[in-house]
């Protein structure tokens, strides 16, 4: 029993250690952009955080995104805005903190867009992404565009009406 105890102990201590992240009221996370070494403007996301899932308190997603920015030059803009080519190719995954078990529930998607955007300006692009053997929610996504590249505002589960 004394054996028991210091097992569940110890284990309880691990969990709340490993689990230590962002409050889950603080509207920034932390995301890692980084370049991919095979193209130029080939860049990927890495995504580790934390958000609140309303149907189970909260979740991790962990992946990242891929993304092609290619500023597009036209002449018939006005001058200071820009067309951007935007690819996201979303690879992600939700993950349950306290080791529930369940279907995987992957998040993947792909897009590609045009967006205009100022010299000095941000657009904001929201994209929203199924989550297999999740019906109740979907992830939804604001990236920041900017004429350099592309960031994550912020990411949330978004509830399905119907």
């Amino acid at each position: 029993m004394k054996t028991f105890l210091v097992t569940l102990a110890a284990l309880s201590l691990a969990l709340i250690i490993g689990c230590q992240e962002n409050n889950l009221n603080e509207p920034d996370v932390s995301f890692d952009k980084r370049a991919d070494i095979d193209s130029y403007n080939n860049n990927t996301i890495n995504i580790c955080c934390r958000i609140y899932d309303p149907y189970g308190g909260s979740c991790n997603v962990n992946g990242c995104v891929r993304y092609v920015h290619e500023v597009l030059t036209k002449d018939d803009k006005a001058a200071g805005l820009f067309d951007i080519s935007l690819q996201l190719e979303m690879d992600s995954e939700l993950c349950n903190p306290f080791g529930m078990v369940h279907p995987a529930w992957k998040v993947t998607g792909k897009s590609h867009d045009i967006v205009t955007v100022s010299l000095e300006g941000i657009a904001l692009v929201e994209k929203t992404y199924n989550i297999t053997n999740r019906k109740d929610v979907v992830l939804l996504v604001r990236y920041l565009v900017t004429t350099d590249g592309v960031g994550i505002s912020s990411m949330m589960l978004a509830e399905i009406e119907g």
